[in-house]
């Protein structure tokens, strides 16, 4: 009589795994290597029993009579499932050597296994793609005009009709899934500027409008700039001009003199701009002000002009609702997810739906980003700008911008003969175009906090130079404005703590999921979430230092040439490199399957020593060890996601619905008849 007599699992069981696919390409299979280690494990005595082999893997304790009741009661230890009862399977352990010669490779996932691959793609992947067309961003990949021109009325058309579509879809996947891993990579930085932003657009208005306090006693004109710099404070500011006028004023506009009495002697939109240091960008954007005040010094009737709080509300209301945008789109991925752990319950002990459900915990980094990134109140695209404010018709003169730090090496790079000769070849070909048309640009989502500061400080400069011109007899002195628009150390602790805890808090319920799932001990996927949280840590702790010399230099930085900055620099390549092998490395291996290999198994504190007994690998599934962690943690960790993740959107939601309530009414005061209505201010 043979084992497989007996035990009808084990009969015809071949040496290799099943399939023709190559181990080292995902050909093996450890369902295959329990039965190979259970087969090894026993033995048919004289007596036409079973025994245990001199060598068992089967888990000590176990008699031979409880290991054929659990096989006859449907709890065959490979490929076990949950049934309802929490004693589990019996456990099968083999030693790692013992595994890497008998079961080398790793094993792919499998379409008929829904939680390996098919599940956390269409569960987690698949909403994050949508989730991450709502976070802001410059550019984009291009796709060519050709594939557009398609005639289907012609057969030869009608051929190249279905071409040119896949192409066109193609070319927008590969473009969306880009922009994904992008952000998934650089959440870190991405969520440091968003809260920052958060934070300064909630310091200038409660400045306008303190809670509970009088309002300050400044200028309107002032006003008006700090409520441009907060829906328009995303826009780049071009390269500072120098003044082509000497008897210009630095900081006038030119729209209306010093004199507010005076009356211009032609239209606003005809007068022409004296060139100021002032950058191109600011001085367009603040025709907004320049016509409105000049409208009120010639005592222009208000239905013969758009008024600036209609401008200002149109600016805030190109934002898209946040409920549409974001708010809904959370409430059905939480849905989703709140029926994806509860219907866990039925696949208790499977370390498949573990390490699934720890998978799709670490992805909510990307509902997070958006969340944040839809409760600012700048609009992400400049369109509403762009048809608002004139921008000096075709003959106005492009607007110059800094060159970024990798146009200069690549500048520098054109130099070198090799290099230079392909990147000549190359010019002319750009794959990669600007996402919004028109005159004015954004920057990118991690520059956007200190490109809002650099607005809301270019207006405090403004004012100081109309306090100098005026002897300094201005109600608030610029030092203190100056002060009251600035994030103090507090406001900054609270940035830093919201954007640790957006990046940190996935990671963390992700990485206790894997850790906890038997064999319990930082392993491979725990491992990745580590890795990408420390990466996170570091980039936001990089983008600080930078963001601190950026203000200590001002508009020297780009020209300064600090070793702090080089250091800033290459350490976010590097840091970088190890954010986008965590996030889109471990990823794809956790989709392909990776990660079930031996070494995987092994917990991370036995690799330098494996031939340690206790370096062994459970090859067995549903066992108690792996029911009673699925009991204890993944109810606990998935409530816990879905709560947090409510609360912060709608904290997210109440928060910039107040903001915007108070922008709207600001913006109404300055349509008040006040003697300040055309003070003018210059030097």
């Amino acid at each position: 009589m043979s084992l497989g007599d007996l035990i009808p699992q084990l009969a015809g069981l071949s040496l290799g795994p099943p399939g023709t696919r190559p181990i080292g390409l995902g050909g093996q299979n450890f369902t295959h290597c329990c039965m190979l280690a259970l087969n090894d494990s026993l033995a048919v005595g004289a007596d036409g029993n079973l025994s245990y082999a001199p060598t068992s893997f089967v888990a000590p304790g176990l008699s031979i009579p409880a290991l054929e009741v659990a096989i006859r009661d449907d709890e065959f230890p490979c490929g076990a499932t949950f049934d309802g009862d929490a004693a589990g399977a019996p456990v099968v352990r083999v030693p790692y050597d013992w595994c890497v010669a008998r079961c080398p490779g790793w094993e792919i996932s499998h379409s008929d296994a829904m939680q390996q691959w098919i599940g956390p793609l269409v569960q987690f992947i698949v909403p994050s793609l949508a989730f991450c067309t709502n976070v802001p961003r410059t550019r984009k990949l291009g796709i060519p005009d050709v594939v557009f021109r398609a005639h289907p009325r012609t057969l030869a058309g009608l051929g190249s009709y279905w071409a040119r579509l896949l192409g066109a879809v193609l070319l927008a996947t590969l473009d969306t899934v880009a922009w994904l891993a992008t952000c998934f990579a650089f959440a870190g930085p991405m969520l440091m500027s968003a809260i920052y932003e958060y934070a300064l657009d909630r310091r200038v208005l409660e400045f306008l409008a303190p809670p509970g306090g009088a309002p300050p006693d400044v200028t309107h004109r002032l006003r008006a700039q700090l409520l441009i710099a907060v829906v328009v404070g995303n826009v780049r500011m071009a390269t500072p001009e120098e003044d082509g006028d000497p008897s210009a004023g630095r900081h006038g506009s030119g729209a209306v003199s010093g004199d507010p009495e005076r009356k211009p002697a032609v239209p606003v939109r005809r007068r022409r701009m004296s060139r100021l240091v002032h950058n191109s960008v600011w001085k367009k954007i603040m025709v907004l002000v320049d016509e409105y005040e000049a409208s009120s010094a010639v005592g222009s009737q208000p239905e013969e002009v758009v008024s600036l709080p209609t401008k200002l509300k149109a600016l805030l209301n190109s934002q898209a609702s946040f409920g549409s945008t974001v708010g809904a789109p959370v409430l059905f991925f939480v849905g989703g997810f709140v029926y994806t752990v509860l219907d866990s319950d039925n696949n208790l002990g499977d370390n498949d739906t573990a390490h699934a459900l720890a998978f799709g915990l670490w992805w909510m980094v990307i509902p997070y980003l958006a969340i944040i990134s839809c409760a600012m109140l700048a609009s992400n695209s400049p369109s509403t700008l762009d048809g608002i404010v004139y921008d000096g018709g075709l003959t106005a003169p492009k607007d110059n911008y800094r060159p970024s730090f990798w146009s200069q090496y690549l500048k520098r790079a054109k130099t070198y003969r090799g290099i230079g000769f392909v990147l000549k070849k190359l010019e002319g070909y750009n794959p990669v175009e600007t996402v919004f048309e028109g005159r004015f640009r954004t920057v990118k989502l991690w520059k956007r906090g200190l490109n809002k500061r650099e607005w809301v400080q270019e207006a405090a400069s403004e004012y100081a130079a109309y306090a100098a011109s005026r002897g300094g007899d201005v109600s608030i002195p610029p030092g203190e404005l100056r002060e009251s628009l600035t994030l103090n150390s507090l406001d900054c602790l609270y940035v830093l703590v919201g954007a640790l805890f957006a990046v940190l808090a996935p990671c963390c319920l992700a990485f206790l999921t894997s850790f906890n799932t038997p064999q319990a001990g930082l392993s491979c996927r725990s491992l990745t979430y580590l890795v990408y949280a420390v990466s996170q840590v570091c980039e936001i702790a990089l983008w600080s230092c930078a963001a601190r010399m950026k203000i200590k230099h001002g508009v020297r930085w780009p020209d300064a040439r600090p070793v702090a900055k080089r250091v800033c620099w290459w350490g976010q390549v590097f840091v970088g490199f190890f954010a986008i092998f965590a996030a889109v490395g471990g990823t794809l291996m956790q989709l392909l399957g990776v990660y079930r290999s031996c070494a995987c198994k092994v917990p991370v504190r036995y690799w330098p020593r494996l031939s340690d007994p206790d370096a062994f690998i459970v090859l067995s599934d549903n066992t108690a060890e792996d029911i009673e962690a699925a009991q204890r943690w993944w109810t606990v960790t998935g409530s816990t996601a879905v709560g947090v993740i409510g609360i912060v959107c709608a904290l997210a939601w109440w928060h910039q619905r107040r903001l915007r309530k108070v922008f709207r009414d600001e913006a109404n005061k300055l349509s008040t008849k006040d003697t300040e209505i055309s003070q003018q201010y210059s030097v």
